[in-house]
């Protein structure tokens, strides 16, 4: 019978997917993580900050959010024990009821999501008077800068995509950008705004103009069905956020689960290389915290790492065995970075997450404390009430007050800039102001941007991102290397963007394939796959006749 013991590389999403999976059905896991469990979900004491006998201030990579169109990630998470809770970490997730558009200047748009119906006891209400005529004077002031036929263009292309098959989805639609799927060159301001670039934030550090029309599409037809209570999970809503740090909800009892399954931790331990027998891996050689180095042989091979990494530990051999692991060097990635701002007072903006649509580093946040069942002042000394947790997605754009990119910026000029171009969208003028400085108690960078306000500037934690025609360059979970496996967001996964979902579906296909490489009896991961609208089949089919005779979608005007 084939062996048993299984090395994974990698302790973020990917690679404690892969584990559970394995774990569960009775191989001995053992698992390297260079630096943190959780990965790119991890919480991290901000240096420094605890005192008093508290826990240090929680800072994130970026904030975590569970669109209820997730299947895979809240299986596993029911799957992890949580004291008090029936459904394990699963019943962590708390509901978030609105999508706020904040403008610079003009009022606010409020997006409720009331769908389930009925909204739990303890929801915080998703429209206020207040909001609600915000919202209306909102969307009445976009609809006026944006001409009838323009909307109506927006609307053609959308239902272009939803009736397009499979085929076209990746065979065109993959390969033409959104901003050209949506001709922004020859639309008005406020349709790129919010209709371009607007919808795509929250989804992936991506630009219009890189970003793959299929993989957009596919999240945002989605996203559309979920915010109408359509394809979300077992008790699911459209988004959802956990109830604590995300480490403390998730991560740590995962490990703590893990454990107990049997799973060897090696916490500090990096991958270094792998060395080839044939067309099998013979060995791994990582280091330990202390630099030293040392081989690990194992019947299986699992690489969890990120793309960035992984794109050096596949070697020129690995290479030459399956010519398709040269892809990974063909990937794209981007910056997606979180910023928190510690506020001395809690300030629930919204009760969800914020899109800060003028902004030109595309500032996205969400307001913490609301929604944590842990007081906030059992962190850093006592005084912090809440975590205003931001994330820049587009580093590369010239600041709104500084006039400088966040790439040429030091610590202190992004947190200035990122804080002033918060404030203008907040602060409406006639208006008590929603943000103050005197509420701001410490704010921290995530430390992932090395070396930041110099030339040397770089990001540790880079997006992988979905560019135009990269689904056929992404290696799929099984290689031509026997008993060598690929996890995480960036491998051929049915879910394109990066995300939490995608990394766990990762994990699932690479603990699936190795199962069939050794063999194994039993049941394999479930994969669950995005709902499809019944509706639309029969125009699938039609264009899908259409795409075999090489013609144009019937809707496509161009």
């Amino acid at each position: 019978a084939a062996g048993r013991d299984v090395a994974i590389f990698g302790g973020g999403i990917a690679g404690l997917t892969a584990a559970l999976e394995l774990a569960e059905r009775g191989f001995a896991v053992t698992l390297y993580e260079r630096r943190q469990l959780g990965g790119k979900a991890r919480v991290f004491g901000v240096p420094g900050s605890a005192k008093g006998g508290r826990d240090p201030l929680p800072a994130e990579h970026g904030f975590r959010f569970f669109p209820g169109f997730y299947q895979n990630l809240p299986d596993s998470m029911r799957r992890i024990p949580f004291a008090g809770n029936e459904k394990g970490a699963w019943g962590n997730l708390t509901r978030a009821s609105t999508y706020l558009g904040a403008r610079k200047g003009r009022p606010d748009l409020t997006i409720p999501f009331p769908f389930p119906w009925p909204i739990p006891e303890g929801t915080p209400p998703f429209l206020t008077p207040e909001s609600l005529i915000a919202t209306v004077v909102s969307g009445l002031q976009s609809l006026g800068m944006i001409p009838l036929p323009e909307i109506a263009h927006f609307a053609r292309k959308g239902v272009m995509y939803v009736t397009s098959c499979d085929e076209r989805r990746i065979g065109q639609w993959d390969h033409i950008s959104w901003a050209d799927y949506l001709g922004t060159k020859t639309r008005s301001k406020e349709y790129n705004t919010l209709l371009a670039d607007g919808l795509i934030r929250n989804l992936a550090a991506m630009k219009s103009d890189q970003a793959s029309t299929h993989a957009i599409g596919l999240v945002g037809e989605a996203t559309l069905w979920s915010v109408l209570g359509a394809g979300n999970e077992d008790g699911g809503s459209v988004d959802r956020v956990l109830a604590g740090a995300t480490s403390e909800m998730l991560i740590d009892p995962w490990v703590a689960h893990l454990a107990s399954l049997g799973v060897t931790f090696r916490v500090g331990w990096a991958a270094e290389s792998f060395q080839l027998a044939g067309s099998r891996v013979a060995s791994a050689v990582v280091t330990d915290p202390n630099g030293a180095r040392h081989t690990v042989k194992a019947d299986w091979f699992l690489s969890a790492v990120p793309l960035e990494r992984a794109n050096k530990l596949v070697n020129t051999a690995m290479r030459r065995v399956d010519p398709s692991l040269d892809n990974i060097s063909k990937l794209g990635s981007d910056w997606m970075n979180g910023l928190m701002f510690f506020l001395k007072k809690e300030l629930p903006i919204t009760p969800g997450h914020v899109n800060y649509w003028d902004s030109t580093w595309a500032l996205t946040s969400i307001s913490e404390a609301q929604f944590w069942k842990r007081d906030f002042s059992a962190y850093g000394d006592g005084t912090v009430k809440d975590n205003l947790s931001a994330i820049i997605s587009d580093w590369n754009s010239p600041g709104m007050f500084n006039g400088k990119t966040a790439k040429e910026c030091t610590p202190e000029e992004i947190a200035q800039e990122a804080w002033a171009q918060i404030k203008a969208h907040l602060n409406k003028p006639g208006e008590p102001p929603v943000l103050t400085d005197d509420m701001l108690h410490t704010w921290y960078l995530d430390p992932g941007i090395r070396n930041p306000g110099t030339p040397r500037v770089s990001n540790e934690d880079p997006l992988f991102i979905q560019t135009l025609g990269a689904y056929e360059l992404r290696p799929a979970a099984k290689t031509g290397i026997e008993n060598f496996f690929l996890a995480g967001d960036w491998v051929k996964t049915n879910l394109y963007v990066s995300t939490m979902e995608t990394a766990n579906e990762g994990g699932r296909m690479a603990a699936n394939a190795l199962l069939d490489a050794a063999g194994y009896g039993g049941g394999r991961a479930a994969l669950a796959d995005l709902w499809v609208a019944p509706a639309f089949d029969d125009a699938k089919k039609f264009d899908q006749d259409r795409y075999r005779r090489g013609l144009p979608h019937i809707f496509d005007d161009q």
